[in-house]
C-alpha cells in the first residue's frame, strides 16, 4: 500500500456543490478481511480542525449501530461481516466499506483502499494459533512465486486489469499434520481518477460563440491530493499541451474549428497514469448560409426597375440575431449595411451594369459572409443621339434642317425627339427627328442639342451640342447662300459687260466700211 495512506486519516470529500464534506471510514489494521477472534478498529475521519462538538454515528448495512468516532471490534465473529458507514455532524454519510470475517484456515488479505498505480502488498494469512509454512501465490491459476514460509506478495504499479484472479495456498498444521489450504481475493481496485469525459459549452455551437471544451474527470475521494494535467487534441493533432487547466477555449468564428476532439488527463507525481476520453465531434453551426445574389429578371434593359436580393438562409438554431446586408458594384459599396436584403434601382441605366456582390453580417456574432460576384448587363434600347445640320440647297427658301440621329436596338421601341437652343426647348417631344428653320436669320445662331426618349418607360438620352454660327456673325448657311448670290450676280455682270463690249467693238468697225469705195475698172 502507498505510504500516502496516512493522509486518509484526515480525508474529506467535497460534494458536487462544494458546500459539505464527506466522512471516510478507515481500518486499523488496514485489511479488508480478518479471522474470527481477531480485532479491528474502524475510525470515522473528517477534515481537521475538528469542531469540539463533533459527534459521529455508525451504520452497518444501513442500520444504526452506535455513536463515537471509533468503533472497535474485538474477538470478531462472522456476523461482524458487512458494509460499514459513518457520519459526522454536518457531514455527508461516508461511502460503504466492506469487512469480511472468516472462519477458514487461510485468507488472502488486501488493503482496504487500493488505487491503480499503487504498490500493493497482499498477505496470505492463516488462522491464529496454528503453525503455517510453504506459501505459494497464483495469478489466474498460474504460479507467480513460491515464497516458502514468507506470507506476503508485493505488486508494483497495479492496474485495473491485474486486480483480479489472485490466490494463495499455505500449509497449515492441525490434527497433527500439515494440510494445504487456499484463499483468494479480488482486490477492490479504485480508479485514482475516472476516465475523462470531454464536454463542450455552449451546445450546440454556433458561429461566433465563445466555446469552452472541458476535460471532466473525478479524482478518487480517497486521494484528493492527486494532481492532474490535461491536454487537448483535434483531428488527432495536439492543440494544447499538458498543463494544469482542464479547459480549452476558442471563438468559433471559423468553420475550420469543427472537428473531432478528445482530451487526455495524467497524474503529475508518483506513477504517471494517462487516460484518454472518447472522441467528441464538435460541429460549428453556421448562423446563416453563404449569400447569393438573385435578380428579379434574367435580362435587364434601360429603364427597367432592377431589384437585387441578397439571399441567405438563417439557421433554425437562432431566433434573436438580426442580419444586416450590404451591396457592391465592381467592388464599390452602393448600399451600406442595413436590415434590408434588397437593392433597388429605378429606371436602370447603362452605368448600372457591372459585377454585383453582397455581404451579410451578424453584428452580435461578428460574422460576415460575401456572395460570389454576378455580372449584370443593362441592355441598351437606343444609342446616344447625334445632332446634325443639313443646309437646304434651295437659295430662295434659305432653310436650315437639324436632325437627331440614333440607332434603335429593338424594333418595338417608339422614340420621341425634342430640340433645344441655348438650353431652351424649341421643339417639344414628338415622333419627328427633324427640326426645320424655314428662313435662316442671324438670330438663329446658337448652341443646339437634342434629346431622345422612349414613349413607354421614359429612358432619355441627350446629344452633344452643335454650334450654329457665332454671336455677331452670319450663320454658315446664310453665308453660303450669300456667296451663291454674289457669285451669281458677279457672273451676270461679267456676261453683260462681255456682250456690251462685243457690240461696241462691232460698231466701231462700221464707219471704215462705209467710207471706202471699190476702184472702177
Amino acid at each position: 500500500m502507498s505510504p500516502k495512506f496516512s493522509a486518509l486519516l484526515i480525508l474529506i470529500i467535497l460534494d458536487e456543490a462544494g458546500s459539505s464534506v464527506r466522512s471516510v471510514v478507515t481500518f486499523n489494521p488496514n485489511w479488508d478481511k480478518i479471522f474470527t477472534t481477531e480485532s479491528l478498529t474502524m475510525t470515522c475521519n473528517v477534515r481537521s480542525p475538528i469542531p469540539a462538538d463533533m459527534s459521529y454515528t455508525w451504520y452497518k448495512n444501513d442500520t444504526f449501530i452506535r455513536r463515537g468516532q471509533s468503533y472497535e471490534i474485538r474477538d470478531a465473529k462472522q456476523d461482524n461481516s458487512g458494509n460499514y458507514q459513518c457520519k459526522g455532524t454536518n457531514t455527508i454519510l461516508s461511502d460503504p466499506v466492506r469487512l469480511d470475517v472468516s472462519n477458514d484456515y487461510v485468507i488472502l488479505q488486501a488493503p482496504l483502499y487500493v488505487h491503480e498505480g499503487d504498490d500493493v502488498t497482499l498477505r496470505c494469512h492463516h488462522y491464529p494459533g496454528y503453525p503455517g509454512r510453504q506459501t505459494i501465490f497464483y495469478k489466474d491459476n498460474g504460479i507467480i512465486r513460491n515464497w516458502g514460509s514468507y506470507p506476503q506478495l508485493r505488486i508494483n504499479n497495479i492496474n485495473l486489469g491485474g486486480s483480479r484472479g489472485y490466490k494463495c495456498t499455505k500449509e497449515v498444521y492441525h490434527n497433527l499434520i500439515y494440510y494445504q489450504h487456499s484463499g483468494g481475493t479480488s482486490i477492490p481496485m479504485k480508479e485514482i481518477f475516472t476516465t475523462p469525459e470531454i464536454k463542450v459549452t455552449p451546445f450546440p455551437v454556433l458561429e461566433g460563440d465563445n466555446v469552452t471544451v472541458t476535460c471532466h474527470t473525478n479524482v478518487s475521494p480517497y486521494r484528493p491530493e492527486t494532481g492532474l494535467q490535461f491536454a487537448f487534441h483535434k483531428d488527432m493533432q495536439n492543440i494544447q499541451s499538458f498543463n494544469s487547466s482542464n479547459q480549452y477555449g476558442f471563438q468559433s468564428d471559423k468553420m475550420e474549428n469543427s472537428g473531432r476532439y478528445y482530451c487526455e488527463a495524467k497524474t503529475v507525481s508518483g506513477r504517471i497514469i494517462v487516460k484518454r476520453s472518447k472522441m467528441l465531434n464538435i460541429e460549428l453551426n453556421a448562423i446563416f448560409t453563404q449569400p447569393e445574389i438573385i435578380m428579379t429578371a434574367n435580362e435587364m434593359t434601360e429603364g427597367d426597375n432592377m431589384t437585387l436580393t441578397c439571399h441567405t438562409i438563417r439557421s433554425g438554431l437562432i431566433t434573436d440575431t438580426e442580419l444586416e446586408f450590404a451591396f457592391y458594384r465592381d467592388g464599390q459599396n452602393v448600399q451600406e449595411f442595413s436590415l434590408s436584403d434588397r437593392y433597388e434601382v429605378q429606371s436602370a441605366e447603362l452605368k448600372h451594369s457591372g459585377n454585383y456582390s453582397c455581404k451579410v453580417r451578424a453584428s452580435t456574432k461578428n460574422i460576415t459572409r460575401s456572395s460570389e460576384e454576378v455580372y449584370i448587363q443593362i441592355q441598351e434600347l437606343f444609342s446616344k443621339p447625334e445632332i446634325e445640320m443639313i443646309p437646304d440647297v434651295d437659295i430662295e427658301r434659305n432653310q436650315m434642317i437639324l436632325t437627331c440621329n440614333t440607332i434603335v436596338m429593338r424594333n418595338d421601341i417608339e422614340l420621341q425627339f425634342a430640340f433645344y437652343k441655348n438650353g431652351q426647348k424649341i421643339q417639344e417631344f414628338n415622333s419627328s427627328h427633324q427640326y426645320v428653320i424655314p428662313s435662316t436669320q442671324l438670330e438663329d445662331s446658337g448652341n443646339y442639342y437634342c434629346e431622345v426618349r422612349t414613349s413607354r418607360n421614359g429612358v432619355k438620352k441627350r446629344s452633344e451640342e452643335l454650334t450654329v454660327g457665332q454671336q455677331g456673325e452670319y450663320d454658315p448657311a446664310v453665308i453660303q447662300n450669300m456667296i451663291r448670290v454674289i457669285l451669281s450676280g458677279f457672273l451676270l455682270i461679267i456676261s453683260f459687260l462681255f456682250i456690251f463690249y462685243h457690240i461696241k467693238f462691232i460698231k466701231s468697225l462700221e464707219p471704215v466700211n462705209k467710207g471706202s469705195r471699190a476702184p472702177r475698172l
